[in-house]
């Protein structure tokens, strides 16, 4: 059996990473090793570190960042099989195990499968939005096509083939956010071998520590999503996309600019990587946008496999319960 090497940055959510840390490790197939990477809380991280001390490897990032703490993780790890996830996420019972198999079985390089935002209440688990990547990726394009198109999952949703990471550059340090986007398209760029598996997923958890000052949350983001387009639109020279993937990344990226204009940014830092027919491309995005959502009837593109029903986030909401 391949061994999973699980790897969480954790920053001042010690009582969150305690329920994270029950639901791994009560995995069907338990992980080989589970490494927390402290980001240098200040909560009650060591009350954890002394509870788990037998059941997790804890080192220090010395607030370096999440991209730093994944590779500090990441260059201990001895797994076989490397599962990215965050410090307040869970998982269903099984994902390890299933999608372990399905990389085995299949040889594929990327594992992936269904995730979905959810609030934790008294009454129990609130969805949020649609499941996303019940179905899987259309197979008409190749991953870097699909991500220039504006494709993303989440990193907790995965799993990797280790062989296949040591020829990947590392997570970008800098970044806050968006930094698993930017991890994901490096990591598109190589070919991936992709495996879907439906049904093992992951709650997204939502709650209040994620959205404490949200003028300037919303700031530090759309700076880091340009940041991540900025690298893509440099790298896209170097791929065999296709023009109306390069066109509709155009778009995107077009709009990213835009919304960094309205909160107040100054774009002339960003205004010599405008090329000429972003604007065009950009209303060509946007009608899009609207088709593939109105095929969908939610708010995102048929690509994201998203799902609408509600047995489907009743499921991974019980299996991934701790209880």
């Amino acid at each position: 059996m391949s061994k999973v090497s699980v790897i969480i940055p954790v920053k001042n959510r010690a009582a969150l990473l305690r329920i994270t840390l029950d639901n791994l490790l009560s995995q069907s197939q338990p992980p080989h090793e589970i490494i927390v990477v402290d980001d240098h809380s200040t909560d009650e991280i060591k009350l954890v570190i002394f509870d788990y001390i037998t059941d997790c490897i804890f080192l220090n990032n010395e607030g370096k960042g999440p991209g730093a703490a994944r590779n500090l993780g990441l260059s201990v790890a001895t797994g076989d099989f490397i599962q990215f996830f965050d410090s307040d996420d869970l998982m269903t019972k099984g994902k390890l195990e299933e999608q372990a198999r399905a990389l085995e079985l299949s040889g594929a390089d990327m594992a992936y499968g269904p995730y979905v935002q959810a609030e934790e209440t008294n009454e129990g688990w609130i969805q949020k939005d649609v499941v996303m990547q019940w179905n899987a990726l259309p197979d008409s394009l190749n991953l870097t096509e699909w991500m220039l198109r504006g494709w993303n999952a989440i990193t907790q949703a995965c799993m990797f083939r280790r062989e296949f990471l040591n020829g990947i550059s590392a997570w970008d340090e800098q970044l806050i956010t968006h930094e698993d986007y930017l991890y994901l398209f490096r990591l598109s760029l190589a070919n991936p071998k992709l495996v879907h598996v439906p049904k093992e997923g992951v709650l997204y958890r939502q709650h209040g520590a994620q959205s404490t000052d949200k003028a300037t949350q919303n700031l530090s983001r759309a700076r880091d999503r340009l940041l991540v387009l900025l690298e893509m639109r440099k790298a896209i020279s170097t791929t065999n996309a296709g023009f109306t993937s390069k066109g509709l990344f155009a778009g995107r990226f077009k709009q990213s600019f835009d919304y960094l204009a309205s909160l107040g940014e100054d774009m002339r830092p960003y205004q010599g990587f405008m090329k000429t027919g972003d604007s065009l491309w950009k209303s060509i995005y946007t009608l899009y946008n609207k088709q593939e959502r109105m095929k969908t009837g939610n708010s995102w593109e048929t690509m994201h496999g998203a799902s609408s029903e509600k047995t489907h986030f009743e499921l991974i909401a019980r299996a991934s319960s701790n209880e």
